[in-house]
């Protein structure tokens, strides 16, 4: 997800309801040859995107988090979600992620495979309430061209202004140094079916700390000044 500068024209922006599948099947598309989604999927492409469109056509449709797609001459070229503090998997998959994530590794081909892997993201979340960024993805014949970026930086805007710290995780190396250089810093790896798993975690915009008081105490001329 190397990024190299805007496409003219590109303009970002939320989705619509009746964007919502067309941002899905983009989801699908970009990450169709990632090595999770071929370790999960096999080596077929079609049943790779069989597998991921529902999963992403119906995160989605989902109660609101943010949502943004980039449309570059009213086509739809990138689309970026985040899910808000308390409703992420380590949230919502409950006491049987520690067991499932901890179990035997189903083999390729075992429907149960895509279970484990969402159990290890589960295991491995933020505790403390966070956002939880992505899906972040670009359709394949635009990637490197700056939608990721231009994406990642608005979005990142809308959660800054909760206050809470962004958390987010990649299986690729080259996605992690593009998180990087938006001010995500990796904090964790783990091995899931084979594959390496990077964690990132962008801290949220701290408060500005109080004046001191002895700035505050001075709010007239100074006394050894003399008056005009």
């Amino acid at each position: 997800m190397a990024d190299h500068g805007d496409p003219p024209r590109l303009a970002v922006r939320g989705l619509r309801p009746d964007e919502r599948r067309l941002a899905g099947g983009l989801v699908a598309r970009a990450m169709r040859d990632n090595p999770t989604t071929l370790a999960m999927c096999g080596a077929d492409p079609f049943d790779r995107l069989a597998h991921m469109q529902p999963i992403w056509t119906a995160f989605f449709h989902r109660p609101p988090g943010p949502a943004l797609g980039a449309f570059h001459r009213g086509c739809l070229v990138g689309v970026a979600g985040a899910t808000p503090p308390g409703a992420c998997v380590g949230s919502t998959y409950g006491p049987r992620a520690a067991q499932v994530a901890g179990g035997p590794e189903p083999p390729p081909g075992d429907p149960g495979r895509a279970d484990y892997v969402q159990a290890t993201y589960a295991v491995n979340d933020l505790p403390e309430p966070h956002w939880h960024l992505g899906p972040v993805a670009v359709e394949p014949g635009f990637q490197g061209r700056g939608v990721g970026a231009r994406l990642v930086r608005e979005l990142t805007a809308v959660l800054d202004a909760d206050g809470h710290d962004g958390w987010c995780e990649t299986d690729t190396e080259a996605n992690v140094r593009f998180y990087r250089a938006l001010g995500w810093q990796a904090v964790r790896t783990v091995r899931v079916i084979g594959i390496p798993l990077w964690f990132l975690r962008r801290p949220g915009p701290r408060p500005a700390p109080p004046a001191p008081a002895s700035a505050a105490r001075r709010t007239g001329p100074d006394p050894a000044t003399p008056g005009r």
